[in-house]
Order: structure tokens, then C-alpha cells, then sequence
């Protein structure tokens, strides 16, 4: 079996706490808080080592009837499956029907606008070509959501594509951007321990294993560091701050709240999804499109009614409450429904069973019907202790009479019993009797003397 190890830079646990040091990054902190991936960003699971290797040395891809690919892996004796919608729905990204890539030119157009200079055509972007807040946004999601290990410096258009749907308030489908991934790395000749957060978050949502787990391993997390870390300037970064769009300004606490229940901005150059600008009096809220209001189809991809104001910690909590609160009466109702199939399956084979009995019962019932004839108990009176020729004479007396028929059974076997050996008994003492007589004559003519016996 293949040797496979963790990396301790990948699937990190983003820092997004306003600490000592943090000061010109509070605004993409409170942008990733109010973020639709801060739950995937930010859950830290405790990570047991068996499991995750378990996992990624079982884990296969396989294709259901409907044609959906899903990776199934053995736990513990137990099959687990992970889905793209799994994976949307335990970590809560609600990007169903989300972007996956854009042209060429869009990705390009887009990274000019946040500040990337460059000539090149290539596909494959530097991050420190970038403005210290563009910065850390980009290094978190490397580090949090990508499947990379290595080349912590670069990062390829998939996450381009990521960056700018963010930045510009549309939808990108992180579950089958991890998804595809994890296949990818099914069969990688570098293959690792992808997304151990991931995979764990997925196990502890599914059904509970029976066989007891306690080594674990240290879950890998940014700290406040990495923001002086952004603020050094690398090679190619122009020295222009470029500030974040409008769509990512979160409205401070402690403003007076708008009277608008959300603000629906992208950014002009994408015609697709331009819409009129708040003023700067008016506070966000949820930042939405209209993509993600029509294409939600499932109720674990649609967002919780009412939503939360982005700063505002109550509305986030009570959102993500609901959302857990969902997911455990999901898994509950699940799992009452699969005791109640083994139930209804136990006691169809009890019942099957009981009427096979009962039926071979009522056969035997007739047959013993069909074939009773009338029967002779005799009572234990005082002719049971007459003489045995006697009772051998009654006896025949009977076998003659053609009206009477004698059946033995298992209730009067006893007596013909007793009858065979009374007459075994009496020849015996015919014979003892016999041999006494001869003995005596023959002394008697010993003797000399003769007497008739």
C-alpha cells in the first residue's frame, strides 16, 4: 500500500482576527467574515490520522445510474461517499450553478483592474505582483481552498477565476472545484492527503464509526504573521495600492442600518451583472446576484431567509445555526428512515417464517384426521392384575372381532408393552417349573425310589 503524507502548508485554517500588527487589512478581514466560504475558510475539525489515510487509500471514483460521479471510500468496513453536493452542503459555500472558469481575456482584464502588470500570456500569475491587502487575499485562498503543496508564490487560473468571482460579487463553484480536484488526485502519481479538513468535516457529517480513533494531527493554521509578511514588497509589485472594490466593503458596526435589505453591486465592466451602486450613507448587506437567487435548486444551496448584515456577528451566528440545525435533522430523519427499512425487513422474514408454520401445522392437522379410526384404552382396573393366559385369551377375544380395530399410539403403547412382557414372564416360569420336575426324578431314581410325579 502506498506511503502517503500530509503537507503541513495546504488546507490551512485561515487567520482573519483583527490582532496587533493587522492594521490595513481589516477591511478583507471583515470581507472574508461576511464571506459565503468563511465556514470553509475558518472550521477547524479535530483531524485523526487513520481516517483521513484510510480514506485516501480506499477512496475510488464510481458512477451511479444518473450518470453523477462520486468517490466512495471504506471507513472502517463502512462505504462513505463524498459528492459534489456533499460537499456543498457540509461546507456550506452555496454555489450551486456557480461560474468554474472565464475567458482568457476576462481573467486578465479583470487581474489588470486589482493591479497586476504584466506582458505575458501565461496562465500561471505571481502573487506578489500585488497590492498588500490583494495579497492576503490571494495567499488565503491558496492556502485554505486550493489543492496546492507547493508553489505557494503562484497560482493558476482556476484560482484566478475564484478571486475575481469574489471580488466582483458573482458565484464560483468551490464544490466542484474541490471536488475535481480530489479526482484528480485519485490517480496522481504524486498523490497526497488532499483536504484532510475537508475530508473530516464530510466523515463527522455522515453516519457515526464504530471503532475508536486517538491518534491526530495538528490541523495546520495561518497566524497573525503572514500580515507582515504582506507587507513586504516582492518583485514586480508596482508600488500602486489598489484599493477593493466596492463589492467588498463590509459597512462598519455601529452604523445606523439602511432601510435596503441588501445590496446587489458587481463590478461595470462585467455588463452581465451590473447593477446601480449604493451611496456611501447606505449600509451593505449580504452581498448577492441575481444568479445565486435563480439557480438555487436544493434546499441546502438555497441561502436561510432573512440572512445577517455582513459585521454584524448576531445575524452571522443565527444563520449559521439554522444552517446546522438543518444539516442535523437532515442526518436525522436519514437515519430514522434506515432503521425503519432493517425494522420492516426483520420482522417480514419473522412473519414469513410464523406463517410456513402455521401452515405445515394445519397440513398435519388434516392428515390426522383423514386417517383416525377408533381407538381402545383399557382402564387400570383389577383386571390388570388377573392371570396373564387370561388376559392373552381377552386379547384374542379381540384380534377376531372384525368390528373392532385396535391402532397403537404414542398414549397406549405402554400397555401392549406390558402384555409382551407378562407373557415373556410366564413361559419362563413354564420352563423353571419343567426342569424343578426332572430334577427330582432323576434323584428320586437315584435314591431308588420312583414315584409318579
Amino acid at each position: 500500500m502506498e506511503t502517503l503524507e500530509f503537507c503541513d502548508k495546504h488546507n490551512m485554517v485561515a487567520y482573519l482576527v483583527k490582532s496587533e500588527g493587522s492594521d490595513g487589512f481589516h477591511e478583507i478581514i471583515d470581507f472574508f467574515t461576511s464571506s459565503h466560504i468563511y465556514y470553509a475558510l475558518t472550521e477547524c475539525p479535530t483531524l485523526y490520522i487513520s481516517l483521513i489515510k484510510q480514506f485516501w487509500q480506499t477512496a475510488a471514483l464510481s458512477t451511479t445510474e444518473d450518470r453523477v460521479h462520486d468517490i466512495t471510500a471504506t471507513i472502517d468496513g463502512r462505504d462513505k461517499i463524498i459528492t459534489k453536493a456533499s460537499i456543498r452542503r457540509h461546507l456550506k459555500l452555496q454555489d450551486s450553478e456557480g461560474l468554474t472558469s472565464l475567458p482568457n481575456a476576462e481573467i486578465f482584464k479583470q487581474l489588470t483592474r486589482i493591479g497586476y502588470a504584466t506582458t505575458s500570456d501565461s496562465l500561471t500569475f505571481q502573487k506578489g505582483h500585488f497590492a498588500p491587502q490583494w495579497k492576503f487575499f490571494i495567499h488565503t485562498i491558496l492556502h485554505c481552498m486550493s489543492s496546492k503543496k507547493t508553489a505557494w508564490d503562484q497560482f493558476s487560473s482556476n484560482i484566478a477565476t475564484a478571486i475575481i468571482c469574489l471580488a466582483t460579487n458573482m458565484i464560483f463553484n468551490f464544490s466542484i472545484f474541490i471536488f475535481d480536484a480530489m479526482v484528480k488526485n485519485l490517480d496522481s502519481t504524486h498523490k497526497f492527503l488532499m483536504y484532510p479538513r475537508f475530508i473530516q468535516i464530510l466523515l463527522n457529517k455522515q453516519q457515526r464509526l464504530l471503532l475508536p480513533h486517538t491518534r491526530t494531527y495538528s490541523t495546520p493554521t495561518l497566524t497573525n504573521k503572514l500580515f507582515c509578511n504582506m507587507r513586504r514588497a516582492s518583485n514586480g509589485y508596482s508600488r500602486v495600492v489598489i484599493p477593493l472594490f466596492d463589492t467588498m466593503l463590509v459597512q462598519p458596526q455601529g452604523e445606523a442600518p439602511s432601510t435596503s435589505p441588501s445590496r446587489i453591486t458587481s463590478s461595470p465592466s462585467l455588463s452581465t451583472h451590473h447593477t446601480t451602486s449604493s451611496t456611501p450613507t447606505t449600509p451593505p448587506s449580504i452581498q448577492i446576484t441575481h444568479e445565486a437567487e435563480e439557480t438555487a435548486t436544493m434546499p441546502h444551496d438555497s441561502p436561510l431567509p432573512g440572512g445577517h448584515a455582513p459585521g454584524s456577528d448576531e445575524g452571522r451566528l443565527k444563520h449559521i445555526e439554522l444552517i446546522e440545525l438543518v444539516t442535523k435533522l437532515t442526518n436525522r430523519i436519514a437515519a430514522v428512515e434506515k432503521d425503519l427499512q432493517q425494522t420492516k425487513k426483520t420482522y417480514s422474514t419473522a412473519l414469513t417464517k410464523l406463517v410456513l408454520k402455521v401452515k405445515k401445522l394445519e397440513k398435519q392437522v388434516r392428515s390426522g384426521k383423514a386417517r383416525r379410526r377408533a381407538r381402545i384404552v383399557l382402564p387400570e382396573d383389577e383386571d390388570a392384575a388377573e392371570d396373564p393366559s387370561k388376559q392373552g385369551r381377552k386379547i384374542a377375544q379381540i384380534d377376531t372381532d372384525p368390528t373392532i380395530s385396535l391402532v397403537q399410539d404414542e398414549g397406549t403403547s405402554w400397555f401392549q408393552e406390558n402384555i409382551e412382557t407378562q407373557e415373556k414372564n410366564s413361559a419362563d416360569t413354564e420352563v423353571l417349573l419343567e426342569e424343578t420336575t426332572l430334577t427330582k426324578l432323576i434323584e428320586n431314581l437315584g435314591s431308588g425310589e420312583c414315584h409318579t410325579p
